[in-house]
């Protein structure tokens, strides 16, 4: 047994009795999966309720004005989050776009249980759709929950399912919860928890009937999260996501994904939303894409040498900084080739070859607002969570991610590269610091930037939706945008 099959079987053993709150604190909860929680727990004491209720309450009555943040469509957003920058502008503080993420959201458990809530209500929408359009016929719920291999984040999944199971009972709903080992085809409980990791989903998951299922039997309902769906490799169901998502009976948290996985994507849908977004905030960057090597070479070699700044190429559908690479206005054009080939390395070594990083996203890289953070000048980003409430998105609150180096303005990717999971594999919490009033301050942001922060991550959401079709048929890649 390896190391991720046993925090597997240790995951669903515990799932298996009664949780109590004792078992649910991060420290405890951590000594039964096998991991150390310590820092997490130490991360979810630096946030503040009280100062991210104030922001989202002033967030909330800000886009209320123009109903920015109402979803037209309730079935096609259910949990994410938006990765910001921070730039110093004359005016003041702007923001720029990192990346989104969909319903695979990693991080969860340094939110307080009051933000947990509204995410997993979030979630738990996806499933109560599924029940009262019962389109399995038999009034029963498969719910499929993916995780990384050897997933050092395992906890949160507990933390995630133990909410909805409570839920889920609290409406008169009997729960089971399974892993690929002992799942029944004929479960008999109104809703089911299927856990199982990317590799045993590689050879079990399949798509017919315009259903996906476990072992080309069960039918699934939910598809928690979209990292699950972004692996299914079936062209009718890639095809599908592209022009109509609803013809397919299985629900995805979150069917956009193919938007939020691709970088350009996402920072089209804020352009098709600028006249919305400027009044928050919202700094454009230029920006475009590349599907081949050389055509990725080419419009590098034209970006640096037209504009004469840095750009970043990032690979299709990454995460934790792997395959983000700086090009400087300096930087040898005849050396593209063995760039690229480093993005790809580290690309395919976080998730192995059957991951295309095409098409490349190449962006403009903005100047970054410095703190003080143990002894020296470090960038830092800020991501914000998100989740769907009676027909909107209301953000919750975030963490602010501290780069791991000290600033010297090289292009050295430990000065900017945020991600607290984006070296070695390692999850270097002590990078992260929560949102409060106190850390407000070391960030030398105001609480009104906080609220543009918000703001900003909603409305973009609601533009991914509206503009859905928009964004996913934009073809004219030759310009570049911004």
């Amino acid at each position: 047994m390896n190391l991720g099959e046993d925090r597997l079987s240790k995951f669903v053993k515990l799932m298996s009795k009664s949780i109590t709150d004792s078992d649910l604190e991060l420290v405890n909860l951590g000594k039964k999966l096998g991991l150390d929680l310590v820092l997490f727990a130490d991360l979810r004491g630096s946030q503040e309720d009280e100062f991210a209720d104030t922001v989202r309450k002033k967030a909330l009555e800000k886009m209320e004005v123009n109903r920015d943040h109402y979803l037209s469509e309730t079935d096609t957003f259910y949990a994410g989050s938006i990765d910001f920058m921070v730039c110093d502008e004359p005016e003041g503080k702007k923001f720029f776009l990192l990346e989104t993420n969909g319903g695979s959201n990693r991080g969860l458990s340094i939110l307080t249980i009051k933000q947990q809530a509204v995410k997993y209500d979030g979630y738990f929408e996806a499933i109560r759709q599924a029940i009262e359009s019962n389109k399995r016929g038999d009034n029963k719920v498969l719910v499929l929950v993916g995780v990384p291999i050897n997933d050092g984040l395992i906890h949160e999944k507990v933390i995630m399912i133990e909410y909805l199971r409570k839920k889920a009972i609290a409406k008169d709903l009997t729960v089971g919860i399974y892993n690929i080992n002992n799942f029944p085809h004929d479960f008999k409980e109104d809703v089911a928890f299927l856990i199982a990791d990317y590799k045993q989903l590689s050879t079990t998951l399949s798509f017919s009937d315009k259903w996906v299922k476990i072992n080309q039997e069960s039918k699934i309902s939910v598809l928690l999260a979209d990292g699950i769906a972004r692996r299914l490799n079936d062209e009718v169901f890639s095809g599908l996501v592209k022009e109509d998502f609803r013809k397919i009976n299985s629900i995805i948290v979150n069917p956009i994904f193919r938007i939020t996985d691709d970088k350009s994507l996402t920072y089209l849908a804020s352009f098709f939303a600028k006249e919305a977004l400027e009044k928050y905030n919202l700094k454009y960057l230029l920006f475009t894409k590349a599907y081949t090597e050389e055509d990725l070479i080419e419009k590098i070699k034209y970006v640096i040498n037209t504009y004469k700044k840095p750009f970043i190429i990032k690979p299709n559908g990454g995460s934790g900084g792997a395959g983000v690479i700086p090009i400087g206005p300096d930087q040898d054009l005849n050396n593209l080739k063995d760039l690229i080939e480093e993005s790809k390395k580290e690309f395919f070594a976080k998730f192995m070859k059957n991951r295309d990083p095409y098409p490349y996203t190449i962006q403009e890289m903005a100047q970054f607002s410095l703190i003080d953070w143990r002894g020296g000048k470090h960038t830092f980003d800020l991501r914000i969570y998100m989740a769907q409430k009676e027909g909107k998105i209301i953000p919750l609150g975030g963490l602010a991610r501290i780069a791991r180096g000290n600033y010297s303005g090289s292009l050295n990717k430990e000065e900017f590269v945020v991600n607290l999971s984006g070296f070695d594999g390692q999850i270097e919490v002590f990078r992260g610091q929560g949102i409060s009033e106190k850390n407000a301050k070391m960030l030398n942001l105001t609480l009104e930037d906080f609220v543009n922060i918000f703001c900003i991550g909603c409305v973009l959401f609601v533009s991914i939706t509206k503009n859905y079709k928009k964004i996913m048929n934009f073809s004219d890649w030759d310009q570049i945008i911004g």
